[in-house]
């Protein structure tokens, strides 16, 4: 319905809506017969509305579509824009060690294999990915063969996080750091020029309590793997570390790597350089004289 506002009869300005029952004006909002409108709207003011928002969308997909498509051509697909102290993780890599406990204790069960089977499982999965390299396959020991030396004197796995470009500068014979330790010096001293140049790895106990650690893979990571490479190729190379730890005890153990542009920060608010974990082998059949450290 229209109306006449100052002598000119216009569309957008109605009279009152008629009165009625409640099922009449709820009938008009649907559909209104007399104006022919639905919802309240005619079909040409539908038609209005549904053009604007058709060409308000589709200018604002043709926008998006061009900023996309300038943001993927200015990306190089090899390697990431911004690479080490110009990138958000900085160029000091993390370490980390494999398997990974779902909470902050990795508990081994002696007497229950399928308690310590989820490690094994968890390994096999992560080496999946290594099984064409030659370096690994040359292995004999903490392997799937022997089940990664669970339950008994289980292996952990230490590497040092990719970050795309990073190369470690790695420390000379005769100019190790005083705080390395001293069979890990020896282990360098007696080692050929060019075998020395490695990222190396140290494990130590927090609190001593008689556990030996053996490195059946040997002690570092190879310069030859660096610089860290993108791509799906690429396999980080890694450290065993087999444990001899007394049962019944919880253990803390930290690992560290050794470089010169690896730093060091022995805080557990903002740790940096080594990786942390805590061990409990538990056997029920050997008797326990103390309590267990946290």
């Amino acid at each position: 319905m229209t109306t006449k506002v100052n002598g000119n009869m216009d569309d957008w300005v109605r009279t009152p809506p008629p009165q009625g029952s409640f099922c009449q004006r709820f009938a008009n909002v649907i559909y209104n017969p007399e104006e022919k409108s639905f919802l309240g709207r005619t079909p040409k003011r539908w038609g209005i509305m549904l053009t604007f928002y058709l060409v308000f969308y589709a200018v604002l997909a043709l926008l998006f579509a061009l900023c996309m498509g300038g943001l993927f051509l200015s990306l190089d697909l090899d390697h990431p824009t911004y690479l080490l102290d110009h990138s958000l993780i900085g160029a000091n890599p993390g370490v980390t060690s494999r398997p990974l406990p779902e909470n902050t204790v990795l508990r081994v069960k002696v007497d229950n294999s399928s308690d310590y089977q989820q490690w094994i499982d968890q390994l096999d999965e992560f080496f999946e990915a290594y099984k064409g390299e030659r370096w690994w396959l040359n292995q004999k020991n903490c392997t799937s063969d022997d089940n990664y030396g669970f339950p008994d004197n289980p292996c952990i796995f230490i590497k040092v996080n990719r970050i795309v470009g990073w190369e470690p500068q790695v420390f000379e014979a005769n100019s190790l750091p005083a705080d390395m330790p001293e069979d890990l010096v020896e282990h360098i001293q007696s080692l050929s020029p060019a075998d020395q140049k490695q990222v190396w790895i140290s494990c130590e106990e927090e609190k001593a309590n008689d556990t030996s650690f053996e490195y059946p893979w040997g002690r570092g990571l190879p310069i030859s793997f660096y610089p860290f490479l993108s791509g799906d190729l690429y396999r980080s190379p890694i450290v065993a570390v087999k444990l001899n730890i007394p049962t019944n005890h919880q253990v803390i153990i930290r690992c560290r790597a050794w470089a010169h542009n690896i730093i060091y920060n022995k805080s557990l608010k903002e740790p940096s350089g080594y990786t942390r974990l805590q061990i409990l082998i538990e056997d029920p059949t050997t008797e326990d004289t103390t309590e267990a450290q946290t």
